[in-house]
């Protein structure tokens, strides 16, 4: 397999710098605006620091429900399931805690650890998604040493919109029932837009509702979650001229999962079955306004607040009462200014200003016991200042310097610089050419949850306990890349990157505590040094009706302590697509493709997690103009892990086949 993504790849490379067709839709592609480089808007090919992109058309192409669905082609990046039946990102072989997710330049809170759950952000409202990878933290702060995940909401472009999507699929033999033939796992989206004079209205629903699945008939325990995440999101903004916008986005998310877990054997009782049962919702408010200046600057302002709350619970089956349940809430507050200013014809001056309170609550209960404060009220308090210049030096360079300034009640002040620049020379007429570098300084310091929150996992043999101990990590992101581009025709590019990461925070094990419970306890605790560096190849070839892509992404990691290759971190990772557009009947066809090496399982390198490829096909016909039936097959070949393996980290889920319906005006 890896011999044939190679040449494949190759050949898209080659073909890349000589054939020159392509449709307009592909031109509009990449003209597309990006805002998350630099926090302002410019063309993605004129962007000083590299920017990927997940278009709307994409995401409908590959009947997207999520953004991790979204994000599985996007070049580099890997999706890696956490602790709760959802998936994180991981981007240059930085981890999920250091990737920050955001909705419209909001940072989206963890919903374990300090990693999002891509599963709980639904599709429908996305206009596009933008990857930033390197050190970002001087535009976003802590959390950002990996990179930006920019998820950007739709905005009405009509007077009247509506889209309407349903879609359901099953796992077939895999299915929790034993039922082949059942749907179990449905979907039902549905987007509102209304857009006068005077300002807008955009309401979006997205419910999405799975009966689990299981890799092992003969074993009582499902792999795959069971229970249903929807999301409810509000927008509505008054515009009393052109240049001014005022607006509340209030956002709402619910989960409730019941995961079914075989319990270890006890002596003389059996195999207890218990059920992990998990409650948890979202609410958050974002007040903001924007307003264009005169001198053709801009000024924006924010005031965000968020309630995240989270119920587990143990339940052994046999018995009428819930065995333990523990309660976790999550209050965060964040007030931004941002202010853009052009200094004469060469300079765009960015400033900002952000201050951050957020406080952590945790108890458990049980039938037995009182009610129990494991962390009451614990708060974390940031201002951060950033500032930044993009300069223009001639009509080839462009110079981004830029710095944040962070204040932390419990950390005290940290400075976190970076510089990007680009180079666009004349080389090939025709062709677009850009070269970019970038050096920055990623910063995190530990959050509530590294340090105080009990994250249970009891009936897995496990539990996982914050540490007051911890001191910040910091990171030194280094990042070179060449691009070639013709528009419509391809696009190409080469990139190297190195993080050097210190006082990495992770996780090991306590061996006291762990003997003194029975189970193994986990604490979170700084690591000294580790670095990760590589190369992403990637390339888009547009031919007409059809357009064929491909990425290689080469990583190396290391603990610099023990010379051991970080965990759970392929060396060679493929992706493949391609895209074929019959315009006269309406039919999109579209195939894609993931091959990842084997990587370690154990700190240790003494396990193996083995290779694997997946391939997955998509189908959308139009029936009639704003009406469209889809379908697809995800995980063609059935690959999946073996869940009497622990150390195999294979894809979670089987073979997957789903219809859908798409209704739009």
């Amino acid at each position: 397999m890896p011999v044939f993504c190679w040449r494949t790849l190759v050949m898209l490379l080659l073909l890349s710098i000589e054939i020159s067709a392509a449709s307009a839709s592909d031109i509009v592609e990449m003209d597309e605006i990006v805002v998350t480089g630099t926090r302002t808007e410019k063309p993605v090919l004129e962007v000083p620091v590299r920017t990927e992109i997940v278009t709307r058309k994409e995401i409908e192409k590959t009947h997207a429900r999520d953004v991790k669905e979204a994000l599985e082609d996007v070049p580099g990046l890997m999706l890696k399931p956490n602790q709760k039946s959802g998936f994180v990102a991981w981007l240059q072989g930085m981890d999920a805690n250091r990737v920050l997710v955001v909705i419209d330049g909001e940072p989206v809170s963890p919903s374990t650890g300090s990693s999002v759950d891509l599963t709980q952000i639904g599709s429908m409202d996305i206009e596009r998604i933008e990857i930033v990878k390197g050190a970002t933290s001087a535009l976003y702060g802590s959390n950002a040493m990996g990179g930006v995940i920019n998820i950007i909401t739709r905005k009405p472009s009509k007077p009247l919109s509506y889209q309407l999507s349903m879609d359901g699929g099953s796992y077939g033999d895999k299915n929790l029932r034993d039922n082949a033939s059942e749907i179990n796992s449905r979907r039902l989206a549905a987007n509102l837009a209304i857009k006068r004079s005077i300002g807008y209205l955009q309401l979006n629903t997205d419910l999405r509702n799975k009966e689990g699945y299981t890799l092992d008939q003969s074993n009582f325990r499902s792999e795959g979650e069971a229970g249903y995440k929807g999301n409810i999101n509000l927008r509505v903004a008054w515009t009393p001229d052109e240049k001014t916008e005022i607006y509340i986005a209030p956002r709402y998310y619910r989960e409730v999962i019941n995961n079914n877990i075989l319990s270890d054997f006890t002596p003389g009782v059996g195999y207890i079955k218990k059920k992990k049962n998990e409650e948890a919702s979202r609410f958050s408010t974002t007040l903001g306004a924007e307003r264009s200046l005169d001198s053709g600057g801009r000024l924006r302002g924010w005031l965000f607040r968020e309630n995240w709350k989270d119920i587990t619970q143990q339940d052994v089956i046999s018995t009428p009462q819930i065995d333990q349940q523990r309660n976790a809430e999550i209050e965060l507050y964040r007030a931004e200014l941002q202010w853009d200013k052009p200094w004469g014809k060469n300079q765009i001056f960015t400033s900002g200003l952000l201050f951050r309170e957020e406080t952590l609550d945790q108890y458990v209960s049980t039938p037995s016991l009182p009610r129990r404060s494991e962390v009451d009220g614990e708060r974390k308090k940031t201002v951060e200042v950033y500032l930044q210049n993009d300069i223009f030096i001639g009509d080839q360079w462009e110079l981004v310097p830029g710095i944040r300034v962070q204040n932390d009640n419990r950390f005290g002040f940290y400075a976190a610089p970076k510089i990007n620049m680009m180079y666009t020379p004349d080389w090939i007429s025709g062709v677009v050419t850009n070269v970019r570098m970038g050096i920055g300084r990623g910063y995190r310091s530990p959050d509530l949850k590294e340090q105080y929150f009990v994250f249970d996992h009891s009936q897995l043999g496990y539990r996982v306990l914050g540490s007051v101990d911890l001191e910040p990590e910091s990171s030194d992101s280094y990042q070179l890349g060449i691009e070639f581009a013709r528009q419509g025709d391809f696009r190409t590019d080469i990139t190297l990157f190195r993080n050097n990461i210190k006082n990495l925070i992770g996780t090991r094990i306590n061996p006291e505590k762990s003997n003194q419970t029975g189970l193994i306890i986990f604490e979170y605790d700084n690591f000294s040094r580790a670095m990760t560096q590589g190369a992403e190849l990637s390339s888009n070839l547009y031919l007409g009706a059809l357009e064929l892509k491909g990425s290689y992404t080469f990583l190396d990691s290391e603990d610099r302590i023990t010379g051991k290759t970080l965990r759970e971190r392929p060396r060679h990772q493929v992706k493949l697509g391609a895209d074929y557009e019959y315009s006269p009947w309406g039919t999109m066809v579209t195939l894609r493709g993931v091959y990842q090496s084997k990587e370690f399982y154990d700190a240790d390198n003494f396990q193996e997690s083995p290779a694997w490829t997946t391939w997955d096909l998509k189908l959308t016909q139009v029936i009639t103009p704003g009406v469209k039936v889809f379908g697809g097959i995800d995980n063609l070949s059935d690959e999946h892990r073996n869940p009497r393996i622990a150390s195999d980290n294979r894809p979670a889920a089987g073979r997957f086949v789903y219809l859908g319906l798409r209704i739009e005006k």
